[in-house]
């Protein structure tokens, strides 16, 4: 893999990621606005206005940006995070020209038509009622509500649907203005391609855009605590969650491993207790989040509802024996993990292309692989145990979706964390 950046004029970056041979081509621009960007009046326009964006253009109908891509054998789509929005396409490299002109298109040339808003406000409104079907999905807006209260980090991407309804076209011009600013963008290109052809393009292309300026966000407050939503399920749905360091700390990959340590894999002490010696859950994972300034271990399962507390006591247990202790097998398997999912992402140009640009987007360079490779290879268990200590300590986030549980559940995973400590 060969990594060359360039930064236009504007402040935009170009990212070419060549990998010799392939013959397909990704191309993706990560902008750095999402839902944490939202004022709450506002909160859901990132990501309507990532669904406007292929409404049509001032040159093309929403059909023809389509069938200009497709023509090609390519596809287009997009994604609305917290803090970025997406759009990338995939096609054969000699295509690139059509596909950074569809792309610089949809980004710069949106023209928001008004009939086309109110058929995406039906789409969206039906978007937003399918998760709210979904336990898992509104387990997750329930925990990153109480997570983060009162803020744009914690409210919902898709936003409400009484923002929905109300939105207009001024609304996604004033934000796309404030917003889409080429010094907030990384244009990254993964296949078999050099710098010079894909600046020559971009500058082309994207070199009039305003470079925009410099996002201010306010930084993410963890609160925590408990959030049940009693609904006709099932099962109960649990998110459990603690804070960590964001990706800009160095302690962030400890954090990362732990996560992983915890419950990514058939093997992982939370699978083995959870599922293999209790039977308490078909499914149960552990995974760490970061972002710029904050991160979380979240945890979570769905179990029948008298298994609650017995799974929140297990849950504790295992976190509680972590910070005494992490085995040679455990760190010698979540270390393989990881530097095998490392080895992945050189091979999987969409994934690569987000991380790269998220790199970018949030320290301003691309991490190689080398480095993150030498970061997971440099965590021993003292710094596992240690990290799992200072989790148990940070007071927790705890999400229900499904039956009522009676009892005071916060206070028990409290309960279990500091006598077993």
């Amino acid at each position: 893999m060969q990594l060359q950046t360039r930064v236009l004029s504007n402040g935009l970056t170009v990212v070419a990621i060549r990998l010799p041979e392939f013959r397909s081509l990704t191309l993706a621009a990560f902008i750095g606005a999402g839902a944490r960007d939202e004022p709450a009046e506002l909160n859901g326009v990132s990501h309507f206005l990532e669904h406007m964006a292929f409404k049509g253009t001032a040159q093309r109908s929403a059909r023809s940006l389509a069938l200009d891509i497709e023509r090609v054998g390519g596809s287009m789509n997009a994604y609305t995070a917290r803090d970025h929005t997406a759009f990338h396409t995939i096609a054969l490299g000699e295509h690139l020209p059509v596909a950074m002109d569809v792309m610089a298109d949809v980004i710069l040339h949106s023209s928001f038509p008004p009939e086309e808003i109110e058929r995406e406000r039906r789409v969206i409104l039906q978007e937003i009622g399918e998760a709210a079907d979904d336990p898992d999905a509104m387990l997750q807006d329930a925990f990153d509500l109480r997570a983060w209260p009162q803020q744009a980090f914690g409210r919902p991407i898709l936003g409400s649907a009484r923002f929905v309804r109300s939105v207009g076209r001024d609304d996604f011009l004033r934000y796309r203005q404030a917003h889409y600013g080429a010094g907030r963008m990384v244009l990254v290109a993964v296949g078999d391609i050099d710098i010079d052809p894909l600046v020559d393009l971009a500058d082309h292309h994207f070199g009039t855009m305003p470079r925009g300026l410099p996002a201010v966000r306010e930084p993410a407050r963890y609160g925590g605590g408990y959030r049940h939503l009693e609904e006709d399920f099932e099962m109960t749905s649990i998110a459990l969650g603690f804070p960590v360091p964001g990706r800009l700390s160095s302690d962030f990959v400890v954090y990362d491993m732990l996560g992983e340590l915890l419950g990514g894999g058939t093997s992982s002490p939370l699978f083995q207790s959870v599922r293999e010696t209790r039977g308490l859950a078909y499914q149960v994972d552990a995974w760490t989040e970061g972002h710029p300034d904050c991160g979380m271990l979240q945890l979570s399962a769905a179990v029948a509802p008298r298994n609650v507390r017995e799974f929140l006591d297990v849950a504790c247990d295992e976190l509680v024996a972590l910070a005494r202790q992490v085995s040679s097998d455990d760190l010698e398997r979540t270390r393989n993990q990881q530097l095998t999912q490392l080895a992945r992402l050189q091979e999987r140009p969409l994934d690569l292309a987000e991380t790269v640009g998220r790199d970018i987007l949030m320290q301003g360079r691309a991490v190689p692989p080398h480095e993150r490779i030498a970061a997971a290879r440099g965590v021993d268990r003292e710094q596992l145990c240690k990290a799992a200590q200072h989790l148990i300590e940070q007071p927790p986030t705890l999400a229900l979706v499904g039956p009522a549980i009676r009892g005071d559940l916060l206070a028990r995973v409290r309960r279990q964390l500091s006598v077993t400590n």
